[in-house]
């Protein structure tokens, strides 16, 4: 499992905003391009949304679906081509909040994900790379937070 958090000088309530923004996430992930529901209530257990991925030229969709959700506190999701759960943790703190991101492979990938993986075209070291962009998504929602008025 791979983790990573931040504090940020924000409340909980504006964390949990931008964590469960799927359509906007883009503006802090490295790969992400974006989201949109695509069943159920959105930010409820069994909705579902599809995210736009890329890396250099390639570019992907993952279908996903909530799993989790501790509304203000946890909210997780499962991809289903990668077979990865994100969660996303807001916990409140004496200065303002800390964000928790885990990433947990659950099963086995799709063969054409692993096809891609092996063939190295989204990075030689997969797991490295995206324990960075965990740390980068969560270093710019920190700016963002803190800079925002």
């Amino acid at each position: 499992m791979d983790v990573a958090n931040i504090e940020v000088e924000a409340p909980p309530s504006r964390v949990w905003d931008l964590v469960t923004d799927i359509a906007g996430y883009h503006r802090f992930s490295p790969e992400n391009t974006g989201g949109h529901w695509t069943g159920g209530e959105p930010v409820t257990v069994g909705a579902t949304f599809t995210g736009g991925n890329r890396h250099g030229m390639i570019r992907w969709t993952t279908h996903c679906t909530v799993v989790d959700v501790l509304p203000g506190q946890r909210f997780s999701f499962q991809s289903d081509e990668p077979k990865a759960r994100w969660t996303y943790e807001v916990q409140p703190t004496e200065t303002g909040t800390r964000i928790t991101e885990t990433r947990e492979i659950y099963g086995t990938p799709a063969w054409y994900v692993r096809l891609i993986q092996r063939s190295r075209l989204i990075g030689s070291d997969r797991d490295a790379l995206m324990q960075q962009g965990m740390h980068d998504t969560l270093t710019a929602m920190k700016r963002y937070l803190e800079n925002r008025a």
